[in-house]
């Protein structure tokens, strides 16, 4: 079920920011509270870029940075140490992330190209699968960390309902932390044609599949790992 959650960012706040969580079809809604940031304590705003990541706008992220002229990924993890989360997403899961990136843009591609058409779902499938392969193949040289961000959260663990004055332990706490990657275009087109041209064009399907990708993998990309059904809404 769809959890919507609404961010509320006091631009003058000095305490923590409130997000509320609700389920579609249910009364109760769950209170989240973001406890930690960078610059939290001295009431500092959220940097533009990272509210944009939150309502998945990638243009709005690359403008925000100044990054237009490059291919930009943005991802996003959760976990309970942040430290780990810092080093897991920055240096181990990046190809991961980039192959998911990439999974998702085929997704919705396909789901573009194909939908109220009729034809051989099974070579639907076929070509869906033979890009996602060669996709997630490519190793995507020159990409640069440009920009990260993290906050800490907590949640009411299942079943209890907290109290304005509940301990501790009746919260979960954990980390969400969001980092920007960006690389030359140029290099970028080179290898994502390179991947393109790789792929056989052995039905209609996959020429087509192969068409609607090329332009939208252009496009800034992003793998929201931490939960990509959440919806953000954020209040001046």
């Amino acid at each position: 079920m769809k959890k919507i959650v609404a961010m509320v960012l006091a631009l003058a706040a000095l305490s923590s920011m409130n997000i509320f969580a609700a389920k579609k079809g249910k009364e109760a809604k769950i209170k989240i509270e973001v406890v930690n940031r960078p610059g939290m304590a001295l009431g500092t705003e959220v940097p533009s870029w990272v509210v944009s990541v939150l309502e998945g706008d990638n243009k709005k992220v690359a403008k925000s940075l100044k990054l237009e002229d490059k291919q930009i990924f943005v991802f996003s993890n959760q976990n309970t140490d942040l430290e780990f989360l810092k080093t897991w997403t920055d240096q181990v899961d990046v190809q991961r992330q980039v192959a998911n990136s990439f999974s998702m843009a085929v997704g919705q591609s396909a789901n573009a190209v194909f939908q109220g058409t009729s034809g051989d779902e099974t070579k639907k499938k076929m070509a869906i699968d033979q890009t996602v392969k060669a996709l997630s193949a490519i190793e995507m040289n020159g990409l640069l960390k440009e920009a990260s961000y993290w906050m800490q959260f907590r949640r009411p663990k299942q079943g209890i309902k907290v109290k304005k004055n509940s301990p501790d332990s009746a919260y979960d706490y954990y980390y969400e932390y969001y980092v920007v990657f960006a690389m030359d275009k140029k290099i970028y087109d080179a290898q994502l044609t390179a991947a393109l041209n790789g792929i056989e064009d052995n039905a209609s399907e996959t020429v087509l599949l192969k068409k609607a990708l090329s332009e939208n993998l252009r496009a800034p990309l992003m793998d929201k790992s931490a939960d990509s059904s959440v919806e953000y809404e954020f209040d001046d």
